[in-house]
């Protein structure tokens, strides 16, 4: 690339975005305000879908031959974006907002990040479509399903905890479900690298356990239905509460791999169990009552059915 004019653009484009994130990385003073004129979400989502145009505009005007006018205007639109949603961030820091400022915060910064590396590939006549298509995702991912406000921060938030619980549980259900045909066609047993299947005995103590795992996942997935009951004072504590339940429910799974220890099963259940009752706790509704009441009982199953395996297990 030999043009000075297109040049000193691409430098001043990196230049303001890389100044953009400096700002975006520090920590705000919180607004004054305590709450956000309601059309900001809108201004963010307008924002963002110009920020993509001008991205798309920028990659064609490189197409060989360089339209060189058409990508310096492009790139003053870019950083134009990217300055008034910095702006959006800083209008959105309030303390009645935080939650939705640490989305569009956490969002932004992944996109400036990826403008700026985009950039590099344009100065260096790299593969600028690849380039451009991976700054599109990064924008794509702030602005599907985008929160508007504070309530919708908390269940987009609550929806990525519930994908990884949803994770689990599936990685628990193939834990009960493969069988020694399917590690012989995983090839695991002729590389040495695995395969293990749960003895006779640890597969019923998993099956015993099924359906508390089974009701713990469920009222994580009900509790979003409920958040707006709770006054904003609780919605970061919840999301804390959340955070806890997906690491014991993820501990609680890997304890029902082959060469189980029961202890550690025991121990791992109790504490999602604690958990759930806590996040029970919060939520004022007649439903979560009848989970409450179906978990003694569930439970009071499980010490029945471990207390049969041990008994099997010491007659054996």
């Amino acid at each position: 690339m030999t043009d000075p004019k297109l040049q000193k653009a691409l430098k001043e484009c990196q230049k303001t975005i890389l100044t953009s994130l400096k700002a975006l990385s520090s920590t705000p003073s919180p607004s004054s305000s305590s709450s956000i004129p309601p059309p900001l979400g809108d201004v963010v989502g307008q924002l963002l879908a110009q920020l993509r145009q001008s991205i798309t505009a920028l990659g064609l005007s490189f197409n060989p031959p360089i339209t060189i006018d058409a990508a310096i205007q492009q790139l003053d639109k870019v950083s134009e974006y990217v300055g008034k949603l910095i702006s959006c961030v800083l209008l959105a820091s309030t303390p009645s907002t935080e939650l939705l400022a640490e989305e569009w915060k956490d969002g932004l910064s992944r996109i400036i990040e990826e403008i700026n590396k985009h950039i590099q590939t344009l100065e260096t006549q790299g593969d600028y479509l690849s380039s451009t298509g991976i700054v599109w995702e990064s924008i794509d991912n702030l602005l599907s399903e985008l929160s508007k406000d504070e309530l919708g921060a908390v269940k987009r938030r609550w929806k990525g905890h519930q994908g990884t619980v949803k994770d689990a549980w599936m990685e628990f259900k193939e834990i009960l479900e493969s069988s020694p045909e399917d590690q012989d066609e995983d090839g695991w047993d002729e590389l040495d690298l695995g395969g293990e299947e749960l003895t006779e005995e640890e597969k019923k103590r998993a099956e015993a356990a099924k359906p508390l795992l089974a009701l713990h996942q469920i009222l994580h997935s009900t509790i979003p239905k409920f958040i707006d009951q709770l006054p904003q004072d609780n919605y970061r504590p919840i999301l804390k509460i959340s955070t806890d339940f997906v690491d014991a429910y993820d501990n609680a799974v890997s304890s029902m791999h082959p060469e189980q220890d029961e202890s550690e099963i025991e121990e791992a259940l109790s504490e999602v169990e604690e958990i759930s009752r806590k996040l029970a706790g919060m939520i004022s509704d007649k439903s979560i009552a009848k989970w409450s009441e179906r978990l003694d009982t569930e439970k009071k199953k499980w010490e029945e059915r471990r207390m049969n395996l041990s008994s099997l297990k010491d007659a054996i």
